[in-house]
């Protein structure tokens, strides 16, 4: 039985990306590592990007510093210039036509649907798509790599008030694709 990307998944991707927008920080570390590893794939960063979520089953990145807020738990101002953020996430038994059924549902218009070969060898999918989510057109994408049970979603961050962040996302498909492009897949994680 294959698992679906649920309106729920998209749900919580949605709310979570909320949840950030309220809590951005300007909080954390300034470290800022080069490259990160998780699930045996070594990736580059984008100068100045940061890891700000690291767990067994998702990694997320982002340009700007994200953190919790402040000791009070009050959120952060929202940062100066544009917000992006890749979330990494370990799906086992997601397929392209999954995420493909999903859009359909959201009423998404895929502009891409591409076949990549990562790292020389390991295929994924590539689908950029254009969607209106709570108000704000946007424009995304989501890389499903079914070997690795891995799925890579790029999108914007709008901050609050924004009606459109289409053009934000393509100001940053070049970093999106230089982290997958720069992935290095060791042996696959068994679980």
């Amino acid at each position: 039985m294959q698992r679906r990307p649920s309106r729920l998944a998209v749900r919580r991707v949605s709310a979570v990306v909320a949840l950030l927008a309220v809590t951005l920080a300007a909080c954390g570390g300034t470290d800022q590592p080069a490259s990160v590893e998780w699930r045996n794939v070594e990736m580059d960063l984008p100068d100045q990007w940061f890891l700000f979520e690291e767990e067994a089953d998702r990694l997320s990145i982002s340009n700007q510093d994200i953190g919790i807020g402040d000791v009070a738990g009050e959120p952060n101002e929202w940062p100066e210039g544009d917000v992006v953020a890749m979330f990494f996430t370990y799906e086992p038994n997601t397929r392209p036509d999954d995420w493909r059924e999903l859009l359909e549902q959201l009423d998404a218009e895929i502009e891409t649907d591409n076949q990549l070969r990562l790292d020389g060898e390991v295929p994924a999918t590539q689908l950029i798509y254009r969607y209106e989510t709570e108000g704000v057109l946007t424009r995304e994408m989501v890389v499903v790599i079914p070997s690795r049970a891995i799925v890579a979603l790029a999108q914007p961050v709008p901050p609050p008030g924004s009606a459109d962040q289409t053009e934000v996302f393509l100001a940053y498909l070049d970093d999106f694709m230089g982290v997958l492009e720069s992935a290095v897949f060791g042996a696959p994680v068994l679980d």
